[in-house]
């Protein structure tokens, strides 16, 4: 092929790929284009936000994802294989990572808050992402399993950037700002610790006093280095190992160090609101919900089960101490039965169970 006839068919594709995405719905297309040329972008032409490939050299477009929620701000990973976006299928929005092709759909994040904006780093090992979990925008990092979350900056100030502050980042990548989000000094997560918890669970508040939000529970044992204390003692600023900083009742904690080696911080005291004359109330059902992703897997498969449970007094999955809402993955390698203990308002126990059924590798029937 001659060098001008290279030429041309280029010239050709970047005109394809220029006309494509000028019809594309919305304004500001978030996309990225790997090695292979293969870009991905988030576009509403279906009625929602869904997530496309768009080869440039033809046009062709394939949309990779298809549900009634906004996927949003996709990117690529390093090596091209995988796919980190921003979701609200689960009623807000979490962190997905999927396959190039659009299949093994895997949450990263699972809370109240909104998590955005994911990039990736260079080893494909981690990405950066921005969340207001603890009420304020923050840089957090997350491992491409999900399994360790490390908050990276903690205060104030507005880490989404000025596009997206600007945006309010408004469902769709119209409002999302188009580079990567820059990590400013922030406080690193705690290795140690000179204070350990010393009850059951323990909240972590942005002020002192019991009427302060509470921004994170951690259970016993858990160290938390001290930084900072009210002036009678009565309360203590601690830094907790995913790097919130907050507030504890002295009280609660095993301290290693003197008091009087940190310094007295003027702050806020936040009284709990007065509690009001009782009255007569019928307490309200619980609600309880205990399931799986699959009941029966192969062996040497994993499971998620899940829980979520209202209007209760405390919870147990497999007789450990657990919050109303969460998940925990299981490989069992045989048919297993997992227990969710609940203990209602009144005191009174109910168990919960769920057989997860395991065929062994002998007995696999292939597809």
């Amino acid at each position: 092929m001659s060098s001008k006839r290279v030429i041309l068919t280029g010239l050709l594709g970047i005109a394809i790929a220029l006309i494509t995405f000028a019809g594309l719905h919305g304004t500001g297309v978030q996309a990225q284009v790997i090695p292979s040329n293969q870009v991905v972008f988030a576009s509403d032409r279906s009625g929602n936000y869904e997530i496309f490939l768009l080869d440039p050299a033809t046009g062709l477009t394939t949309q990779i994802t298809n549900l009634p929620a906004n996927d949003v701000e996709p990117v690529w990973s390093p090596d091209g294989s995988l796919i980190a976006f921003a979701s609200d299928r689960d009623g807000d929005y979490e962190l997905y990572v999927m396959r190039a092709d659009g299949t093994d759909v895997r949450q990263l994040t699972n809370n109240l808050a909104e998590d955005r904006l994911p990039r990736w780093q260079l080893d494909g090992l981690s990405l950066v992402f921005v969340s207001d979990v603890n009420g304020q925008w923050d840089l957090y990092s997350i491992s491409a399993d999900g399994a360790v979350v490390k908050q990276l900056t903690n205060d104030p100030a507005d880490e989404r950037g000025p596009d997206a502050a600007s945006a309010g980042l408004l469902p769709g990548p119209g409002g999302a700002p188009q580079g990567v989000p820059t990590i400013t000094p922030g406080v690193a997560p705690v290795t140690g610790g000179n204070a350990t918890v010393d009850s059951y669970e323990l909240n972590v508040r942005q002020n002192p006093g019991e009427g302060a939000r509470i921004l994170q529970v951690i259970p016993r044992d858990t160290p938390v280095t001290i930084l900072g204390r009210y002036y009678d003692n009565s309360w203590v600023q601690v830094q907790t190992p995913s790097g919130i900083v907050g507030w504890v009742a002295a009280r609660l904690l095993d301290i290693n160090i003197s008091l009087a080696s940190v310094p007295v911080i003027d702050v806020l005291f936040v009284n709990p609101p007065p509690t009001p004359t009782p009255t007569p109330t019928i307490p309200p059902e619980p609600t309880i919900l205990f399931y799986a992703s699959d009941g029966t897997i192969n062996e040497g498969e994993c499971v998620t089960l899940y829980w979520h449970v209202e209007y209760i007094k405390e919870v147990y999955y497999q007789g450990e101490g657990v919050v109303g809402q969460g998940s925990r993955q299981e490989c069992p390698t045989e048919t297993t039965t997992y227990t969710l203990r609940v203990v209602k308002l009144d005191g009174s126990i109910k168990e919960y169970y769920f057989t997860v059924t395991v065929i062994p590798a002998d007995e696999e029937v292939e597809e």
